[in-house]
């Protein structure tokens, strides 16, 4: 039996005095850490400053390391009948549509070998609100936004705005800042560092499948490099859709993830794309765009405040690891603060969220440079471009595979 607590439903253990753990952001971060709280037994209130859920965005990419978080958390299956499992990554030029490297996204000798995934964004969220839902354990609070942290010995109390401006003030345990690139927590942290504009935009589409060609539809992840931009496209959605993503230079900066774009804007760099791709461009029926920032990694924990996903350490889209990172984030961070929740030690807490900052703070530097490290490869002019396409073809597929073996192999401690 348990007690509620206020408006939502979140259910205490009874006896337990200890606050709930906050998490502001309900993304794909916020989301996976707090239902992978409420399975431990920590009770979570989750504030997310938009009014619903709308994920903007068409697909994305679930490598091995992400999935096998997801089944540690029993979230696959759920998670699993939106996504899509494809069999290989093929590499190509941007004006020749021939292949000429790439690697197995399926064959896994381990023996918890876990999936490559591509599904929609809105599927992911789905599937994750469904499982959130279901969590005796969660409080959800929409349209609330975080403005102030005040860090006590004991936790933290926090200061969350509704869109009227209206106020109130919650204690927490610990306060968990999921809230994406433009992070409210990290500055209230003190970290007020700008993102810096790359000068890249990504455009983002959903063919149908009835409007694009065969090679697109193929269950198989297509990369084209070029020198002024690249595209990835693979299916989704049972493959009703293919989802395709053209990066390509511009001048404009802006923070809105779901612009509408102008497809001619992209008559030029099509233009010089090979036929396929060309066409598979021309074939969307609309666009979505946003501008690529990047910013260093925080120091993800201070005191009882801990940050996830974009909030602690945006990605650049050019390793396809922006949502993996954020689920390790999460079922890492749900793994370490359980005991700690339930610990009478002293600084138990605080200590569980140093430990999570020690752990993580490598790997997605690491992670971010490795990013950094393909988009400068993916569009390198002649003579580097040849260069890397002739290092690329003497890999080969196992040796493409062993390249990543350090990212997609990754297990929580």
């Amino acid at each position: 039996m348990g007690r509620g607590f206020g408006e939502g439903g979140l259910i205490v253990p009874e006896g337990m005095t200890r606050q709930p753990v906050l998490i502001a952001g309900a993304g794909i971060s916020g989301l996976t850490a707090a239902i992978a709280l409420s399975r431990a037994g920590v009770p979570v209130i989750l504030a997310e400053r938009r009014a619903g859920f709308s994920e903007a965005g068409a697909g994305l990419q679930l490598s091995p390391n992400a999935t096998r978080v997801l089944t540690t958390l029993g979230l696959a299956a759920g998670v699993g009948r939106y996504a899509m499992a494809p069999r290989r990554l093929d590499i190509r030029r941007w004006s020749d549509e021939r292949a000429f490297a790439g690697m197995p996204m399926q064959e896994q000798p381990e023996a918890d070998a876990a999936p490559f995934w591509s599904l929609k964004r809105g599927d992911l969220q789905t599937a994750l609100v469904d499982a959130m839902r279901m969590m005796p354990g969660v409080r959800l609070m929409v349209g609330r936004a975080v403005c102030d942290v005040e860090q006590g010995g004991d936790g933290v109390v926090v200061t969350i705005e509704n869109e009227r401006g209206q106020r109130e003030r919650l204690e927490a345990s610990a306060l968990v800042g999921a809230d994406g690139l433009w992070s409210g927590v990290r500055a209230a942290l003190g970290d007020r560092g700008e993102p810096r504009f790359l000068g890249y935009q990504a455009w983002r589409t959903l063919v149908p499948a009835r409007d694009a060609e065969a090679f697109a539809r193929d269950r198989s992840v297509a990369l084209w490099l070029g020198r002024h931009g690249h595209a990835v496209h693979y299916p989704v959605d049972e493959g009703r859709f293919v989802n395709l993503v053209v990066i390509r230079k511009g001048q404009t900066a802006q923070q809105d993830w779901s612009g509408p774009g102008n497809p001619a804007d992209l008559v030029d760099i099509a233009s010089s794309a090979a036929a396929p791709l060309r066409k598979l461009i021309h074939a969307a029926p609309a666009w979505q765009v946003w501008s690529l920032f990047d910013r260093k990694p925080a120091a993800m924990a201070l005191g009882h405040v801990a940050l996830i996903g974009d909030a602690a350490h945006p990605v650049l889209p050019f390793l396809a690891q922006g949502a993996s990172m954020a689920v390790e984030d999460a079922g890492l961070l749900a793994r370490l603060i359980a005991p700690a929740w339930t610990s009478s030690e002293p600084g138990a807490l605080q200590s569980a969220l140093a430990d999570f900052a020690r752990q993580r703070m490598g790997r997605v530097a690491k992670v971010q440079d490795a990013a950094r490290g393909n988009g400068r490869m993916y569009h390198a002019g002649f003579p580097l471009s040849a260069a890397r396409d002739l290092a690329l073809t003497q890999l080969g597929d196992a040796g493409m595979r062993k390249r990543y073996a350090w990212l997609y192999g990754w297990r929580m401690a």
